[in-house]
């Protein structure tokens, strides 16, 4: 909870015993009246939010029972109060205003956005328009100095749209997920870029289906502190919303469920995101070489490109590695491998290559995933890791665990603490791509690795 709302919560409680205690009740009088100060306060200053709206009415509601209950209040009254004030206190905690964590390493991180279009690919989600073309929304974040004058970017851009899209998707209230506006990240926008003589290496991340490039902010801040350039793009109709800067919107399209031709549909798909993919490396060449303006121009080192992905973003990566010979390495987060081409899994690819998932695909809709997996990793090259990490499922590879401490109770998240998984992830992701896009010698990755959480199955 935000520094206000627990400062409320400590009046409110002092307020209930002063209520329950006092004859005369000056005392309640006086933590009520400094209460509804601090309420106000913290609308003003923090904002409000529904999971707060409890905490406010509770005043009130006291002030009446003090009203009418004049000699003594007596022990339903106290019963009701008290069970209110501990659903009043329980919501915030439930569904908190959360904060990323700090990056950790020696750099600030600035971002910039971009709305690109590939003139050279016809819009294939939007058939029943002929001349729609591919575009899509990307977003660079690169080291920057500390910007202590500066306010970071929130945590998701036209919160108003994409609550809505959030609540359509989970089948909650439009007003749900409205606190998400007072959540900021790490990075500043536009920030300039640090002084360097070196060029920094670039990483290439793509989202899993319904996803967006704001679900593993955690993930790019902790690389960005520490010297890279990581691009993450919204795949258009994939993702659960991609807003452009003139207002439009490209919806989710991706459920074929029940589709006549799914095998069919999925390979478009896949070769859309793919070429997604390779589209924004044509675009970071542009960039080096001045012919886009960004805060990264002439500082992009195109001999050290990786790639990764969650889910369907995972798969996306695989097959992109497998394609575009520009990528030296590529590590994905519990990937769906079902629609990865059947030429891709009997060839692998020839980058190092880093898989992290959770312990089993039993149960879901693709039992076969970790078999299929198999086949991969025996047709790819050396370097090529197959981890497990234990306690967890198909979210906790994303920052969709910092959202709620019972999110394990309602969404595919597993019982490891978020305190603990992010880090590990994290920290092995960096030590990989140290290892084997940069060549740094040393046994900082096996290290990472040698944790009692993580199974390695290619031992």
């Amino acid at each position: 909870m935000r520094p206000f709302e627990i400062l409320t919560f400590i009046l409110i409680a002092g307020t209930l015993v002063a209520l329950f205690t006092h004859k005369e009740r000056k005392v309640f009088l006086y933590l009520l009246f400094g209460s509804i100060v601090v309420v106000l306060l913290q609308h003003f200053l923090e904002g409000h939010r529904w999971q707060f709206a409890l905490a406010v009415y509770l005043l009130p509601a006291m002030y009446i029972f003090h009203r009418f209950q004049k000699i003594k209040i007596n022990y339903i009254t106290k019963g009701f109060l008290s069970i209110w004030f501990g659903i009043a206190i329980l919501l915030p905690w439930l569904i908190p205003v959360f904060t990323l964590p700090t990056p950790g390493g020696p750099y600030s991180v600035g971002t910039e956005t971009f709305h690109w279009v590939d003139s050279t690919r016809h819009e294939w989600f939007t058939d029943e328009l002929s001349d729609d073309v591919r575009e899509i929304m990307v977003q660079i974040w690169y080291p920057t100095s500390t910007e202590a004058d500066k306010k970071p970017e929130p945590y998701l851009d036209f919160i108003d749209l994409r609550a809505k899209a959030l609540a359509s998707a989970g089948g909650i209230p439009a007003f749900f997920p409205g606190h998400l506006n007072y959540i900021f990240t790490n990075s500043f926008s536009n920030s300039p870029l640090i002084t360097s003589d070196s060029l920094f290496p670039v990483i290439i991340f793509s989202h899993g289906i319904t996803g967006s490039r704001h679900l593993h902010q955690a993930l790019y801040e902790y690389l960005v502190s520490r010297g890279y350039i990581v691009v993450a793009l919204d795949h258009s109709f994939d993702a659960n919303l991609t807003i452009f800067p003139n207002g439009h919107i490209a919806d989710y399209r991706s459920d074929i469920t029940g589709h006549p031709d799914s095998v069919n549909v999925r390979i478009l798909q896949m070769n859309t995101r793919a070429s997604d993919i390779s589209f924004i490396l044509n675009q970071l060449e542009k960039i080096q070489f001045g012919y886009i303006q960004s805060q990264v121009v002439e500082k992009i080192n195109l001999n050290k490109i990786a790639v990764g992905g969650h889910s369907y973003g995972g798969s996306t990566a695989i097959v992109a590695s497998h394609l575009d010979k520009r990528i030296r390495a590529c590590f994905v987060l519990d990937p769906w491998i079902s629609p990865v081409p059947i030429e891709t899994i009997n060839s692998g690819v020839s980058v190092p290559f880093l898989f992290m998932g959770r312990p089993t695909w039993e149960g879901s809709d693709y039992p076969n995933n970790y078999s299929k997996l198999d086949v991969f990793m025996k047709q790819s090259d050396e370097p090529r890791y197959s981890l497990i990490i234990k306690n967890t499922k198909h979210l906790d590879f994303s920052d969709i665990p910092l959202f709620s401490p019972i999110i394990h109770r309602v969404l595919d998240v597993g019982s490891l603490d978020v305190t603990v998984s992010m880090p590990l992830l994290n920290k092995i992701v960096y030590f990989f791509l140290e290892k084997h896009l940069m060549n740094i010698p040393g046994n900082n990755f096996e290290n990472a690795i040698n944790n009692k959480l993580v199974i390695k199955l290619n031992d």
